[in-house]
């Protein structure tokens, strides 16, 4: 098991929405219900997160029964799906987000973007035979660009106003840079079907702990906070 980054980022991505809760909450802008909330999110992620670990330490995701499921297309949407379903299906958690994504600077949703600088660890992986470099150099690269966007964006916003529209669309980008490549190259990196960039290390270095963190969690949580902020910001544009 090689070192990774990728259990401290979901603490820190759990440390910045605990944050933001216990702000709104101690200035009374969260119910005692809509903390909750919030936390009942996370304990979901965080099992979530337990559950994909034992998955992939137990050789679940690199059986080939499994591998022909095509999970690249599907496993990274796991938590945005049970994130969905609890604020479609809770009109507290919706408030709470809501709530929470009103009250907080929009820089302060910009900054925990930065986060995704720590894409340049999986660059240094690729160059030493540990990690895809089909995958790290369609994705990694654009995900370490656009960490380097939210540095220079969140320095921008400290001295001047930023248009909500662009601050959108920018957390729009956010969103299609992973969106757009990440499932595709993934799936055509894991044997099945699909299977076109066979050289090794293949996609199924993404799948072994603790690195399956990142396509299973992490990254979908950055996704799912883009989303928040850009429908915040693009609605409050209007």
């Amino acid at each position: 098991m090689n070192f990774s980054s990728v259990p401290f980022l979901f603490v820190l991505q759990c440390a910045f929405w605990i944050g933001l809760t216990h702000t709104a909450h101690r200035r009374q802008q969260l119910t005692n219900g809509q903390a909750i909330a919030i936390l009942v999110w996370l304990v979901m992620l965080t099992l979530w997160g337990f559950a994909t670990s034992a998955l992939s330490i137990y050789g679940v995701y690199s059986s080939p029964a499994f591998l022909r499921l095509l999970p690249g297309l599907w496993l990274p949407l796991v938590p945005i799906i049970l994130s969905f379903s609890l604020y479609a299906l809770s009109p507290t958690f919706r408030n709470a987000i809501h709530g929470i994504v009103t009250v907080t600077p929009a820089r302060t949703f910009i900054f925990i973007q930065a986060l995704r600088i720590t894409a340049a660890g999986g660059l240094y992986k690729a160059t030493h035979d540990l990690m895809p470099l089909v995958f790290t150099a369609s994705v990694g690269i654009p995900d370490f660009l656009y960490g380097a966007s939210a540095l220079v964006l969140v320095g921008i916003t400290r001295y001047r106003r930023v248009n909500l529209q662009l601050l959108g669309v920018w957390h729009i980008v956010g969103i299609a840079i992973i969106v757009i490549t990440a499932p595709p190259v993934l799936q055509m990196s894991l044997p099945g079907p699909w299977y076109i960039f066979q050289n090794l290390p293949d996609g199924r270095a993404l799948l072994e702990f603790p690195m399956v963190l990142a396509p299973t969690l992490v990254v979908p949580i950055f996704i799912l906070t883009n989303a928040i902020a850009a429908c915040h910001l693009l609605r409050k544009s209007l």
